[in-house]
């Protein structure tokens, strides 16, 4: 096998030549992947970015690159996050300790976090104390925030005399598949694979994944699902989209054959070039690399959902008429009906699947968001269900672990015939909540049910008040340009978590007028039910010294700007001065029907004869059919 120098195109990497390869029937459309994104310049740069593996908590993202600040032509750089909502963080070099004057590539993580496999390339740069040709490496440390070790050679069987490269481990640790260009394969490169009984055995000898999976081109860079069950990887083998595709092959146990690969399709491939793909740790997003137009660099990573398709019957819909057909399907090897635990499916339709169809037909649905309080949990069944039960709480812990024998204080409906339940008075306002549905069939000769467990979804519901959104302000008084009322209202000097800068461009500041009060007055776009007022007071870098901001102001309301009501005088608090300064004084508006809100000044901090505020929120109270508090 040919390596040429680094970086180059793909097949300066790996050296591959084109051989002929037969071809390839599509994929069955049981499950297809949401339109790829761009990691952005935070993971991808100029350089090349190659061959990504993350942490089975979605929170560390190893990757290689060329980028500058690294210790030879390739090197492994990680990426980590808060959590799996967080974008990614600036990466990081893994340093000297892992990476060399040599070339790291294809790295892979185990499902441990504690193990990281990698390849060097050869000939050319090897790293020294191998077997022979390009080898698998790898790295350990004790906890996941420990540091990596000194790297060692893998050694025989997944080693060899050949070109070994591209490793990857099943969750459970008992399969190991690589590619290699060794005696006994069908093209330039093929996939092998390694078993063992146990973690503590040595591998077996290496098995040829067989024609099925490998051709007489080039087939690498293999990335093993959770359960061992789908392997995905790359080739250049005709049948195609573009000259290096990601492929899949897929089995029913893991001592099953693997079937014929499949082309993941226009989606994912293109007709540029896409390289070896990794998981995220739940098996629902698919990272690949691309050198396809929209990136950054050389080689880019990218990242596509993978989805199951849930419309069985193909008429545009999900709905109760698919799930008749995976009841159709019970227990049967049915890949239509087949979506889980992942989207390729385990070889029967069984109650993961039905947990995955029931948790699309579950309203309100997992995630929602501003639900109302006084919500109607509804979902569609399997049709053979004799009854439900229905769970419903504020712990995500309590509802995944009741039971009917230990409901934990969440079983708030046994064996109910209906699939909608209404809860006993409403939801409290901004409450994360939990939900589960188990379907309930009985068994003929037992006194024991069948039940069948649901998925816990999470649902947030509806805000007591919310901020009115479409204010103009005015004054009475006199303002430079840069310090008009708008500032109030229009999120200049605040950041993310509502701190207020000290730039006085950020604020308004007025004179009063000649003749009458100084005031500001808000305008919205209709009449609200106002709630409550949030005011951070000006904000100037010398406020302390100097006092601008309000003491004293009279609150009126009017719904047309003609007949005005007071809510009497309020006392504000002085502004931090700080750069973190938030909202320190609210000001409850009673409920008060207005279109109109005017804040009249009547003292201050200072004895400038100048007066400012930083920002203004105001707060309604929607319209709604039930009564409530908050």
């Amino acid at each position: 096998m040919k390596v040429f120098e680094i970086p180059m195109v793909v097949t300066s990497l790996l050296g591959f030549f084109l051989l002929a390869a037969p071809y390839v029937p599509a994929a069955r459309a049981d499950f297809t992947f949401g339109e790829p994104q761009n990691l952005g310049l935070v993971i991808n740069t100029p350089s090349y970015e190659y061959a990504t593996t993350t942490s089975v908590d979605g929170l560390e993202l190893y990757f290689i690159s060329t980028a500058p600040g690294g210790y030879g032509g390739w090197d492994i750089w990680v990426s980590t996050r808060q959590n799996v909502n967080h974008p990614w963080g600036a990466p990081s070099n893994l340093g000297a300790t892992v990476n060399s004057p040599y070339d790291e590539c294809f790295a892979k993580l185990s499902w441990d976090g504690l193990t990281l496999y990698f390849s060097d390339i050869a000939p050319g740069t090897p790293r020294p104390s191998g077997l022979g040709g390009a080898d698998i490496w790898m790295s350990i440390r004790a906890t996941r925030s420990a540091p990596w070790g000194t790297p060692v050679n893998a050694g025989a069987p997944t080693n060899s005399s050949a070109n070994d490269s591209g490793p990857s481990i099943s969750r459970d640790g008992l399969t190991f598949v690589f590619g290699s260009d060794r005696v006994g394969g069908y093209g330039d490169f093929d996939l092998w694979m390694c078993t063992r009984p146990t973690v503590q055995d040595p591998w077996g000898a290496p098995v040829n994944l067989g024609p099925n999976v490998n051709c007489a081109y080039s087939d690498f860079g293999a990335s093993l699902s959770a359960d061992g069950l789908a392997l995905f990887f790359c080739s250049d083998r005709a049948g195609g989209v573009g000259s290096y595709d990601v492929w899949m092959t897929t089995r029913t146990s893991t001592i099953a054959p693997w079937g014929p690969a499949v082309n993941l399709g226009p989606v994912v491939n293109s007709v540029s070039t896409e390289g070896p793909a990794g998981f995220s740790g739940d098996m629902t997003t698919l990272y690949f690399v691309s050198d396809r137009p929209g990136g950054f660099g050389a080689w880019d990573v990218w990242q596509t959902p993978i989805l199951p398709v849930m419309d069985f019957n193909s008429d545009g819909m999900v709905d109760a008429a698919d799930m008749a057909l995976l009841v159709d399907n019970w227990g049967l090897n049915e890949p239509l009906c087949d979506i889980a635990p992942h989207a390729w499916g385990d070889g029967i339709v069984d109650e993961k699947d039905l947990r995955v169809l029931m948790e699309l037909l579950m309203t309100p649905s997992s995630h929602a968001s501003d639900v109302p309080c006084d919500t109607l949990l509804s979902w569609v069944g399997p049709g053979s269900a004799d009854s439900y039960d229905v769970y419903l709480g504020t712990s995500f812990d309590d509802v995944n672990n009741a039971t009917r024998d230990d409901p934990c204080g969440v079983l708030v409906s046994e064996g109910q015939m209906e699939t909608t339940y209404s809860p006993d008075g409403p939801l409290e306002f901004n409450q994360t909540y939990y939900w589960r549905v188990d379907a309930v069939d009985v068994v003929v000769g037992s006194l024991d049910p069948a039940i069948y467990r649901g998925p816990v979804l999470k649902f947030t519901t509806e805000l007591f008040a919310y901020a009115i959104q479409a204010v103009m302000a005015t004054s009475s008084g006199i303002s430079d340009a840069s310090a008009g009322p708008e500032n109030t209202v229009n999120g200049s000097g605040l950041d993310a978590l509502d701190q207020h800068s000290i730039a006085s461009s950020d604020m308004w500041m007025a004179r009063p007028p000649a003749e009458g009060p100084l005031w500001i007055q808000y305008e919205f776009d209709r009449v609200y039910k106002l709630y409550e007022l949030w005011v951070w007071n000006y904000n100037g870098q010398f406020e302390f010294l100097l006092g601008f901001g309000l003491k004293d102001m009279t609150v009126e309301y009017s719904a047309d700007g003609v007949e005005w009501t007071s809510l009497g005088g309020v006392m504000l608090n002085q502004a931090t001065a700080a750069a973190t300064y938030t909202y320190n004084t609210t000001v409850d508006l009673q409920g008060a029907a207005a279109r109109f809100v005017r804040l009249t000044v009547n003292s201050g901090y200072g004895t400038m004869g100048q007066f400012g505020l930083s920002e203004v929120r105001f707060f309604y109270i929607p319209d709604r059919s039930w009564v409530a508090t908050p």
